[in-house]
């Protein structure tokens, strides 16, 4: 790429969620097939990332609407997913809500561990209950729907066969 050519769509998407840009962010995202909504740079941080960890809610939201947006893409350094970076934002509490809030609705995954097995919920400032019970009932919710799966399983009188 030459230097006339500019930033490219991914570059971007990446500045725009870093500096809470939501006009541009979403120019591209109005580009579809010119960007990959989940490239990373050399930290392996994407887009969502950037917006979770520097609390712009909007492209936060922006971003989830992307059909193909990975929710709980890990980082190369620490292993953080988006989650984690919102867990840390500490500028505005409503914000933090807010933010994880919207992660969990689109399926954000609560009990993925970061490189020091840390998963969200253990990073949480302790003054902060309201996220930290908010995260403990994303963990439960999810934990309850497996043990209904299995149980769902178990309680079948069917040992797999086609009865006719």
């Amino acid at each position: 790429m030459s230097d006339e050519e500019g930033a490219s769509n991914n570059e971007l998407i990446l500045a725009a969620c870093k500096n809470d840009h939501l006009d541009m962010l979403e120019d591209v995202l109005n580009q579809p097939g010119t960007f990959n909504v989940n490239h990373a740079d050399s930290l392996g941080n994407t887009g969502l990332h950037y917006a979770a960890k520097f609390g712009a809610l909007s492209c936060v939201a922006s971003l989830l609407q992307q059909p193909e947006i990975e929710v709980d893409k890990q980082n190369r350094i620490s292993f953080d997913t988006p989650l984690h970076m919102a867990v840390t934002y500490k500028d505005d509490p409503s914000v933090t809500l807010e933010m994880v809030q919207l992660l969990i609705e689109h399926d954000a995954d609560p009990r993925i561990p970061n490189k020091l097995r840390q998963k969200p919920v253990d990073i949480v400032d302790r003054g902060f209950p309201e996220l930290r019970s908010l995260l403990q009932q994303a963990e439960l919710g999810i934990n309850m729907g497996q043990d209904d799966i299995v149980g769902d399983d178990s309680d079948s009188d069917s040992d797999g066969e086609i009865s006719e």
